[in-house]
């Protein structure tokens, strides 16, 4: 008994002596100045870290993050007496799921309400994906011997923190491995997955992270060159020049709105042209009965209630959550940059935005549920249309398009060769013109893409 009391109070002693892991960020654009906080903390049991490395913008580089187990009021204090002004501790976020559906196992039958609401069939009728087009998705952990999982999963980066499945049924919506008689389909079907696990701990059954975790997990994916980001998150503790910088590069970042109807998650970057905020619906379209966010920062709404997913352990089942709202987003994305590569971040919001279908209750939330709910077959068909009216095709150009091309009231001009190359169709409507002495062609390939 008595061993037992004295390991007691060393773990007590130790507890308060070394106290709770904290993150401190701050903005320095002195470098002497930042020396001088390095050579006062050197006997401090702390670490400092550039919080944006390889960043090409000038600002980023100039923010940096302490990483600490004690002696954090000495390490304020050495802040303060330099004059540094933008302080910020940072407070944990969590992953926005609020629990899963095991009965809705899947059954041959299960859940296949969200990809029709979005109208998948016919996306997929113009795209099945690129393996060559890499989702990003920055979450808890990931089962990569996951029988639907294990051919999409191209890289997983970041140690094993805790072992939790929140990130293992994001990935399986945005990309699980479609038409292989397993399990469930994946909005990006041929889309791959490129995972980072954020750094976090498990806290009464939900999983929590500190900001500078996740954001370290979406600039790695940033400076890996994927094209979508997922954040099924709270926050993804980029502050808004990060964010711009990410978008400005080609990169569209995904986050989701949140499961209680009023947070405000992701306001700092949410009006950033390419970040994309998404609420959700149920099987009926109707935003009120899932309780989720609704806010004026929301975009779009997308299924987000009994979604099928993999689940750990091989498994499959109905999951619920903003979390999965938004990786139905990002596959649909992927399909987009299939037929249209060029599309930048900014363009692949306003097709979603054009092409999204009303959420039966959206009266009732003025502002709240953005542009609606996403559907998937428009967004692709529009990334993919190439429209000429009144316009002269001049020169000798091979033109090609994802989807097709809408010419109304166009001609060909005077020697000139002109070929169109459309996934799909062509339509010619009003006048149309082909002077002698030019040539006009239309091809159809189903592995076009747009030039």
């Amino acid at each position: 008994m008595r061993k037992l009391i004295i390991v007691m109070l060393l773990a007590i002693l130790a507890f308060n002596s070394f106290g709770q892991k904290y993150n401190i960020n701050f903005k320095v654009p002195d470098k002497a100045k930042l020396e001088r906080i390095r050579k006062n903390m050197n006997n401090s049991s702390v670490e400092i870290k550039q919080c944006y490395p390889n960043a090409k913008t000038k600002e980023l580089q100039q923010y940096y993050r302490i990483v600490g187990q004690n002696n954090k009021s000495s390490i304020v204090k050495v802040l303060n007496e330099e004059k540094i002004s933008d302080i910020k501790e940072e407070e944990a976020c969590y992953a926005l799921t609020a629990f899963t559906y095991d009965e809705w196992l899947v059954n041959g039958w299960c859940n296949n309400y969200a990809l029709e609401m979005v109208d998948a069939e016919n996306a997929w009728k113009i795209s099945k994906g690129r393996p060559d087009i890499r989702i990003g998705i920055a979450d808890s952990d990931f089962e990569i011997t996951h029988e639907d999982l294990k051919n999409q999963i191209v890289s997983v980066e970041g140690h094993v923190s805790a072992k939790h499945w929140h990130g293992t049924s994001v990935a399986g919506v945005a990309a699980a491995e479609t038409n292989n008689g397993k399990g469930v389909a994946g909005i990006g079907y041929k889309s791959k997955l490129v995972c980072q696990r954020i750094e976090h701990w498990i806290e009464k059954g939900g999983c929590k992270a500190f900001p500078s975790s996740i954001q370290q997990s979406v600039w790695n994916l940033y400076q890996a060159g994927v094209p979508i980001i997922n954040v099924s998150w709270s926050g993804t503790g980029l502050n808004k020049v990060a964010a711009e910088e990410i978008t400005q590069n080609g990169t569209t970042i995904v986050v989701s709105a949140g499961n209680k109807p009023d947070e405000q998650n992701h306001f700092e970057i949410a009006d950033i042209p390419g970040v994309i905020v998404v609420s959700s619906v149920n099987s009926d379209n109707m935003h009120e009965p899932t309780g989720h966010a609704h806010n004026v920062h929301v975009d779009l709404c997308a299924p987000g209630e009994n979604v099928s997913s993999t689940i750990v352990g091989n498994t499959y089942g109905g999951v619920n959550g903003t979390s999965f709202a938004a990786p139905m987003v990002s596959g649909i994305i992927a399909l987009m940059l299939d037929v249209n590569p060029n599309l930048k971040p900014a363009k692949i919001e306003k097709i979603l935005k054009e092409t999204a279908d009303p959420v039966a209750d959206a009266a009732k939330f003025p502002n709240g549920v953005g542009a609606g709910r996403v559907n998937a077959y428009k967004a692709v068909k529009a990334a993919g249309t190439r429209d000429f009216t009144n316009s002269t095709l001049s020169g000798n150009r091979n033109l090609s398009a994802g989807y097709g091309f809408n010419l109304k009231n166009a001609k060909i001009g005077a020697n000139s060769n002109i070929k169109l190359t459309a996934r799909c169709e062509v339509n010619i409507d009003g006048t149309f013109e082909v002077p002698l002495g030019s040539e006009f062609s239309i091809e159809i390939d189903e592995s076009a893409r747009s030039n």
